[in-house]
């Protein structure tokens, strides 16, 4: 969400995007709302999402904390709030986290949802979330997914670049994003559509194909040339290809352990107004990541951490990859292929 100028008078138009954004997730009044961010939030989203709470009736302020320790000794990523901050969230019905680094994948954002408190990640530019504004046929589409999975014991990719990869997803459960913070306890992603499920980590074999003008992140770069995963028990053991994959081998060499190895969760995109190209278009003013992910009928996988999704995987990583040619299966079932839905059930 770090878009430049930075404008006070750009919230006259934020907030009203904000505020439906908010209706949409059952933002009502007397709720305690709290918006939790850092000293590199864009200072006019965390005073607009303040403003459209309490247009809605809800009580509402702003939690910030510092982003650098005043020694410069911590790591930037994934969000860390201090104590105080949450039990503060924890005592709140709904949470606004427009933090930089967010804080999904961390014991302290399970420890907030326990409480039945609500959490909506908010991080792309604004125009974005205005085209992206949560919608029931997105939340439909999520559901009917989710149904979907319910009773599948296999998944399988393949691609015409050598992609042939099996796993058993077991009594694993099923799970989506759709842009709305709308239940007890429930964490979702303003812009993001999605289904996906954990899988038993130690039965993925076979090998995954990245092909050129897949998606990796976190590098949010699109390959430009072939890069092979060769699971063996669960464990990517060897990364070959051009240039991603010497970064992708440097990355999990410098950061990662075993765990970013492992299949976090594989599912598909569901948001029919997203773009494929959005990364390369956007990706100056930190947009795009969200739509990349999203694109109606891609496949999404990623390796690495996946306690949050009801996995088994407490890895330090958790790196997204994005998909245009790949098919999935369930138990010998096509459901999408090259970003087309075979299966009209959950189109």
């Amino acid at each position: 969400m770090i878009r430049l100028p930075i404008s006070h008078d750009s919230a006259t138009d934020i907030v009203p995007i904000f505020r439906e954004g908010l209706k949409q997730s059952r933002v009502k009044a007397g709720e305690k709302v709290v918006v939790y961010a850092d000293t590199f939030t864009n200072p006019v989203y965390s005073a607009a999402f303040m403003a459209a709470a309490r247009d809605l009736g809800a009580s509402a302020f702003v939690m910030t904390q510092p982003l650098i320790n005043a020694d410069a000794s911590n790591r930037l990523g994934r969000a860390s709030p201090q104590p105080l901050m949450i039990e503060v969230m924890k005592l709140a019905d709904f949470v606004v986290d427009v933090s930089t680094g967010g804080m999904l994948y961390s014991n302290d954002h399970e420890a907030v949802l326990a409480t039945g408190t609500r959490i909506l990640r908010v991080r792309e530019p604004e125009d974005v979330l205005l085209r992206l504004m949560p919608s029931q046929k997105v939340k439909e589409r999520a559901t009917r997914g989710v149904e979907r999975y319910k009773s599948a014991k296999t998944i399988r990719l393949t691609s015409p670049d050598g992609t042939d990869l099996v796993m058993s997803k077991g009594s694993r459960v099923a799970s989506n994003q759709y842009g709305m913070a709308d239940e007890t306890g429930r964490w979702d992603h303003w812009g993001t559509g999605l289904v996906c499920t954990t899988v038993e980590e130690e039965t993925v074999e076979g090998v995954l194909v990245m092909s050129p003008g897949d998606v990796l992140f976190p590098f949010e770069r699109y390959v430009t040339e072939p890069l092979h995963l060769h699971f063996e028990k669960g464990i990517a053991h060897r990364v070959e290809g051009g240039r991603e994959a010497i970064m992708l081998r440097g990355y999990l060499e410098q950061h990662g352990d075993e765990g970013a190895r492992r299949i976090s969760h594989v599912g598909w995109g569901i948001e029919h107004r997203a773009t494929w190209e959005a990364l390369s278009t956007r990706n100056w003013d930190n947009a795009g990541g969200v739509e990349t992910r999203s694109c109606y009928g891609n496949v999404l996988l990623a390796i690495g951490e996946n306690r949050d999704l009801g996995g088994e995987n407490p890895s330090r990583l958790h790196i997204d990859m994005a998909f245009r040619s790949t098919r999935l299966e369930i138990d010998g079932q096509p459901v999408v292929d090259a970003c087309q839905f075979l299966d009209q059930s959950v189109a």
